[in-house]
């Protein structure tokens, strides 16, 4: 009779063990599945920050890029009024076209002596 009661409580304590192992395997698994959806989400939210961060960054670039052409343009619009101050002088000037160099001499030709050999 002994090893009948022996056997009974051996076999029990085999099934509370393995209902045990099977609760605390299910409860280890889903703490996994609770850390691996942590973990996605904040791979998400990680993501969409760079993603803004790299936005930001764009915006800034294109910022920077308008700026820089609004400033070549103030340059290019002073460097073609520089270039028309300077060329409209020297058209008035020139009034003999057959001679290139009067436009670019202011002295008059009657003060200009004359030398005469003999």
């Amino acid at each position: 009779m002994s090893d009948w009661i022996s056997d009974v409580l051996l076999f029990s304590a085999g099934v509370a063990g393995g209902v045990l192992i099977c609760s605390l395997a299910s409860s280890f698994s889903a703490a996994k599945r609770q850390r691996s959806a942590l973990e996605n989400a904040r791979e998400r939210i990680l993501a969409a920050i760079k993603e803004q961060h790299d936005q930001a960054i764009l915006h800034e670039a294109f910022q920077t890029t308008q700026d820089i052409r609004g400033e070549l343009d103030k340059s290019l619009e002073t460097l073609r009024k520089t270039l028309t101050t300077v060329l409209d002088p020297v058209a008035p000037l020139s009034s003999n076209p057959s001679s290139p160099t009067d436009g670019l001499f202011s002295y008059p030709a009657s003060r200009m002596k004359t030398h005469s050999r003999g």
